[in-house]
């Protein structure tokens, strides 16, 4: 199933197409400010100019609706909305906790996804591997400080757009804590996620909406 993916969560504007969650084509642009208003409708056009496939061939649409920048956020969400109903196809929103923890390859029990909400704030969640599955096992949209340095981040890896804000030594229970502030998201990691997940995470009503109702630091 072919399925055009839109990451503009934060300043990289990224497009993709897959197919059964091989990568065919990618583009991304990252630029030091959010410009995606003006790079994201050529961008789309560039992805098929260079591939045997076009619009009329997509399935599915895909898109980062959040945590992330509220402003760039809508940009992505608004083209997906308005391609998909012009179209007739299904477009699923995904969120950017679903997004990291589906990409990110790690050997520790748990991964936390951090995101940094402005005014010393931050969204959490925590996923358990079990075998080959990525479970949700907790999560809270608007956790102080003080309250994030008190979750048990025993055998854990840290990721996310939080995770710079966070060091090893503030938490309590840290034993295995390993924290990858260097880890990034594209449109790639939209086609890794499977659409069973979990109903909190992955979105199906349109038009869709962020995630978030303010905007995050990107």
């Amino acid at each position: 199933m072919l399925s055009l993916n839109i990451e503009t969560s934060r300043n990289l504007t990224s497009v993709s197409l897959s197919d059964h969650n091989q990568i065919k084509n990618i583009l991304n642009v990252d630029s030091e400010r959010p410009n995606h208003c003006e790079l994201l409708s050529p961008l789309i056009k560039d992805l098929f100019e260079s591939i045997p496939f076009n619009l009329n061939d997509v399935q599915q649409i895909r898109v980062n609706v959040g945590p992330g920048n509220l402003s760039s956020l809508r940009v992505g969400i608004a083209t997906a909305n308005s391609f998909g109903s012009f179209a007739q196809i299904p477009v699923y929103g995904i969120s950017s906790f679903a997004l990291y923890a589906h990409s990110y390859q790690s050997k520790s029990k748990n991964l936390v996804t951090l995101f940094d909400l402005r005014n010393n704030l931050f969204a959490y969640a925590r996923f358990v591997r079990k075998d080959q599955d990525l479970i949700l096992a907790d999560q809270s949209f608007k956790l102080t400080h003080d309250d994030l340095v008190r979750i048990d981040m025993n055998d854990c890896t840290l990721i996310g757009t939080g995770s710079d804000k966070v060091k090893i030594e503030d938490f309590d229970k840290h034993l295995g804590l390993n924290i990858d502030s260097s880890f990034k998201i594209d449109s790639s990691s939209l086609a890794k996620v499977n659409l069973k997940f979990n109903s909190d995470h992955i979105f199906e009503n349109i038009p869709l909406m962020p995630f978030n109702t303010f905007s995050f630091v990107s």
